[in-house]
C-alpha cells in the first residue's frame, strides 16, 4: 500500500509540473467534469494505457465504467451516487469485455483488482524499487516530451514551420495523447500551405494557435469571413430569465461573416431577393442586409453555397458561437451610448423629420415603428472585427431553442430536430435594452420576418481544434521552412 501511495504521489507531482494544456495526458481534461472532484483518480487513469483507448463499445473511461451519472454530477453534496460503482467480480466483468482471454500472465478472469489498481492499473505487489523505477521512467518520458514540445514552439516562433512540425511530431510519438502536439502539427501544416480552396486571404495576419488566416473572402461572391479564435466564455445572463443560468462553454475556432449576409449576396446565390427593403428608396440595395428569410430558406441557401465552395463548410453559427463572437472577449454589459455606436436599433433607425402621430378617436395614426435597416458595416465593428452583431437585423442560428445550460451534444444542433430555432441579436425595430449579446429568441423555422436575416459561419478545413492549443508564437507573417 505504501508503494501505491508513493507512485500516486510521484505521478501526481509529475502531472502538476506539466503545462496546463498537457494535463489531458494525465486524465484531467479527458475525464472532463469528473476531474473537478476526482482529481487523483483522473490522474491515475490518465497515466494508464486506458486513457489512449478509443473506438470500442465501452471505452475504459469514467463514463464507460460508471455511466453518465448526470444526477451525481449535478449534486454538489454528493448525496447521489454514480450510476454504477463496480466492485469485485463486477470489475472483472468490465475488464473481460476487452480482455476476453483473461489475464495473459495469470489467466485469471475473476479478480483483476488483486494485481491491478482499477484506475492506474498499478500492481500492488510490485516492490518499492520497481515502483520508483516506474515513476522515474514516466518522468523521463514526460521530460523528453516537454523538451520536444518546447523545441517545436521555439521553431514556430522563428517561423520555421517544417522543422517545427517535425519536432511536434516527435513530441506526439512520446505522448500519443497530447492534443497540444497534434494541434500544433496541424497549425504548422496550415502555415506551410496557408491557402483555403475557394478563398482569397486578406492581409498577412494568421492565428497563432490554429495557423489559419484571420480574414478570408470567398472567390466569385465576395463573402467576407473573419476567424473567431478558440476559447471559453461565460454564456448567458442572470438578468434575462431565458438566458440563465450563466455557464461556461468552450468554442472551437471557426469563421463567421464579417457582415450580415446582404441582398446582393443572396441574389447572387439564390437568384431572388425576398427583402422588402429594396427599390428606389434604398439606393444601396445590394449592401442592405437580406431580410424576410426563414430558417428553412437558410438551409436551402447553405445547400446552394456548398456547390460553390470546394469541400463545403458553410453553416449557420450555433447560438453559443454567435454569443461568443458578439461578446468579442468582453464580459461587461454595454451602455446605451455604446450600443448606439455599434448597432442600428429603434432609437437611431427612425427616418428624420417624421410628423408626430395624430390621435383620431380611439386610434393613434402614425404610431408604431417606422425604423428601417441600414447598409451593412455602417456602424463601428466590435473588438473582433464583426459589424452589426447587436443591431440592424436579427440573425438565425443553427440551434433549437432549448433551456440552458447549452450542450451541443444534446440534440439541439441537429438540423433534423423539430421545434423553434434560435434567433440572436437585436434589430432596427428593437430598443437599446434588447441589444444584449445574451438576449435570445425563438421562432418557427418556416417563419419569415422583415427584421430577421442571417450571418453565415464556415468550418475551416482540417478539423476544428479545441481550446487546449495555445502556443505563444508570433505567427503573423507567412514564411520560413
Amino acid at each position: 500500500m505504501k508503494g501505491i501511495l508513493l507512485l500516486g504521489a510521484i505521478c501526481l507531482g509529475t502531472a502538476l509540473s506539466l503545462p496546463a494544456q498537457d494535463l489531458q495526458h494525465q486524465g484531467v481534461a479527458s475525464a472532463g467534469v469528473c476531474a473537478r472532484c476526482h482529481v487523483s483518480s483522473s490522474l491515475e487513469w490518465g497515466i494508464s494505457k486506458h486513457s489512449l483507448i478509443a473506438g470500442v463499445a465501452r471505452a475504459p473511461d469514467c463514463i464507460g465504467c460508471h455511466g453518465a451519472s448526470k444526477p451525481h454530477v449535478a449534486d454538489e453534496q454528493n448525496s447521489v451516487k454514480p450510476d454504477r460503482v463496480p466492485r469485485g467480480a463486477a470489475i472483472a466483468a468490465l475488464c473481460m469485455e476487452c480482455h476476453i482471454a483473461g489475464c495473459p500472465r495469470t489467466k485469471s478472469d475473476v479478480s483483476c483488482e488483486d494485481c491491478h489498481h482499477p484506475h492506474a492499473l498499478v500492481n500492488p505487489k510490485f516492490d518499492r524499487a520497481a515502483i520508483e523505477k516506474h515513476a522515474r521512467d514516466l518522468t523521463a518520458e514526460h521530460e523528453a516530451y516537454k523538451a520536444l514540445l518546447a523545441r517545436g514552439e521555439q521553431l514556430a516562433r522563428l517561423q520555421k514551420w517544417g522543422d517545427a512540425r517535425d519536432a511536434f511530431r516527435d513530441a506526439l510519438k512520446e505522448n500519443p495523447a497530447s492534443s497540444s502536439a497534434a494541434e500544433a502539427i496541424l497549425m504548422c501544416e496550415r502555415r506551410l500551405n496557408p491557402g483555403i480552396p475557394g478563398f482569397s486571404i486578406v492581409g498577412d495576419q494568421f492565428d497563432p494557435a490554429t495557423g489559419l488566416p484571420r480574414e478570408i473572402i470567398m472567390e466569385g461572391i465576395g463573402l467576407d469571413l473573419v476567424l473567431v479564435p478558440a476559447g471559453s466564455f461565460d454564456m448567458g445572463s442572470e438578468r434575462r430569465p431565458a438566458a440563465s443560468p450563466v455557464h461556461t462553454v468552450d468554442v472551437a475556432a471557426f469563421y463567421l461573416g464579417k457582415y450580415e449576409l446582404t441582398q446582393g449576396e443572396w441574389k447572387a446565390l439564390m437568384g431572388t431577393n425576398p427583402s422588402p427593403y429594396q427599390g428606389t428608396k434604398f439606393s444601396e440595395e445590394d449592401r442592405m442586409p437580406v431580410t424576410q428569410v426563414s430558417w428553412d430558406d437558410c438551409q436551402a441557401l447553405l445547400h446552394k453555397i456548398s456547390t460553390r465552395s470546394p469541400g463545403g463548410g458553410f453553416r449557420l453559427p450555433s447560438e453559443a458561437e454567435w454569443e461568443y463572437a458578439a461578446r468579442a472577449g468582453s464580459t461587461e454589459p454595454l451602455t446605451a451610448a455604446d450600443v448606439l455606436r455599434y448597432a442600428w436599433v429603434e432609437e437611431n433607425s427612425e427616418p428624420p423629420n417624421l410628423p408626430p402621430p395624430v390621435r383620431t378617436g380611439l386610434y393613434l395614426i402614425g404610431a408604431g415603428t417606422t425604423a428601417v435597416p441600414h447598409p451593412v458595416g455602417t456602424k463601428e465593428p466590435n473588438d473582433w472585427g464583426f459589424y452589426d452583431m447587436l443591431g440592424n437585423v436579427s440573425q438565425w442560428c443553427s440551434s433549437l431553442y432549448e433551456p440552458y445550460p447549452y450542450n451541443a451534444l444534446d440534440g439541439r444542433e441537429s438540423p433534423a430536430g423539430n421545434g423553434v430555432r434560435v434567433v440572436r441579436g437585436a434589430n432596427f425595430a428593437d430598443n437599446v435594452e434588447n441589444a444584449d449579446p445574451a438576449q435570445r429568441h425563438g421562432d418557427r423555422p418556416d417563419h419569415r420576418l422583415r427584421w430577421t436575416g442571417v450571418r453565415l459561419a464556415f468550418s475551416p478545413p482540417g478539423g476544428r481544434p479545441s481550446t487546449t492549443a495555445s502556443l505563444a508564437v508570433n505567427a503573423e507573417t507567412p514564411g520560413g521552412k
